[in-house]
C-alpha cells in the first residue's frame, strides 16, 4: 500500500525575481512620472513669474483717430504683464469691432517682451446726412461711424431717402454714388454736393450750379453726353440734366421744365 503525501508549492527563483524586477521597473518609472511632472510644474511656475517675459514696450502705429489708452484697453495687456498668458488673436478681434479700425496687424517678440500693433483706420471721404444724422462713409462707400460736427470730404444729403432692404441696399447706393462721383471729377468736373431721394435717384450738383441726374451706376459716356451739351448749349445756372436714360439728356430748369437734347 503506497503513502500519498500532501506536497506544497514550492515558488521558483526565477518567478520571485521576475516579480520583484516588475514592481522595482513600475517603481522607477513612476518616481520618473512624478519627476516630470514636478519639473513641469516648477518650469511654468518660474515661467509666469518670471520677469523675463514680463512686457517691456508696446509699439502704437497708424491710430490717428484712437488714443493710445483706448487701444490699449482694447488690448488688455499693459507693461509688466506676462506675454506668454496674453492672447493675441482676441486682442485682434476686439480691435477689429472699433468703428475706426478698418484692419489691425499684431505682432509680438518673447526676449524681450514686447508688442507691436499697426492699425489701418477707415479714411473718410465723404459725410452722409440721413434722417437729420450725419454718419462718416469711408473710401469703400460704407457707412463706419457717426460723424462730428464738422463733415469730411463730399456731403451726400438723403433726408428723405428709404432703404428698400435695409443697410445693405443702402450701402449699395453709397457705393454707386462714390463712384459716381469719382468717374465725374475725372472728366474734369468739380462736385458741390449729392442728393439721394427716395427711390435711389441721384442728383449731383455741380459747382457750376448745373445739376447731374442719375438713376443706377453713372459711365464715362453719360458724363461725356452731358459735356457736350455743355460745351454747345451753355445751359445756365440751376439747369438739371437728366441722364437717367442711356442714349439722350433731358434738360429742364429747376421749375421742371425742359427739353430733350
Amino acid at each position: 500500500m503506497n503513502d500519498y503525501k500532501e506536497t506544497k508549492k514550492i515558488a521558483s527563483k526565477k518567478k520571485t525575481l521576475s516579480k520583484i524586477n516588475l514592481a522595482i521597473r513600475v517603481s522607477i518609472w513612476l518616481c520618473l512620472g512624478i519627476s516630470g511632472a514636478l519639473i513641469v510644474f516648477c518650469g511654468t511656475a518660474y515661467v509666469v513669474n518670471s520677469k523675463l517675459f514680463e512686457v517691456q514696450d508696446i509699439e502704437i502705429k497708424g491710430n490717428a483717430h484712437m488714443d493710445r489708452d483706448e487701444v490699449l484697453a482694447m488690448l488688455n495687456l499693459e507693461e509688466g504683464d506676462n506675454i506668454l498668458g496674453w492672447d493675441m488673436d482676441a486682442a485682434r478681434l476686439r480691435l477689429l469691432t472699433h468703428p475706426w479700425i478698418k484692419d489691425v496687424g499684431i505682432s509680438r517678440s518673447f526676449i524681450p517682451a514686447g508688442v507691436g500693433v499697426r492699425i489701418v483706420e477707415h479714411r473718410p471721404t465723404a459725410t452722409l446726412m440721413l434722417k437729420d444724422k450725419p454718419y462718416l462713409i469711408s473710401e469703400d462707400g460704407v457707412i463706419f461711424a457717426s460723424a462730428p460736427e464738422d463733415h469730411f470730404g463730399l456731403m451726400i444729403q438723403a433726408r428723405e431717402y428709404e432703404p428698400l432692404h435695409g443697410e445693405e441696399d443702402l450701402n449699395g447706393v453709397l457705393k454707386s454714388a462714390m463712384r459716381a462721383v469719382s468717374i465725374v471729377e475725372a472728366k474734369g468736373l468739380k462736385v458741390r454736393d449729392l442728393v439721394i431721394e427716395a427711390g435711389g435717384v441721384m442728383n449731383i450738383r455741380l459747382d457750376k450750379g448745373i445739376t447731374l441726374v442719375i438713376l443706377g451706376e453713372m459711365t464715362p459716356m453719360k458724363v461725356d453726353m452731358a459735356l457736350k451739351a455743355m460745351r454747345e448749349i451753355k445751359p445756365v445756372y440751376g439747369t438739371v440734366m437728366d441722364l437717367t436714360c442711356e442714349d439722350k439728356i433731358v434738360l429742364r430748369n429747376r421749375g421742371g421744365y425742359g427739353s430733350e437734347g
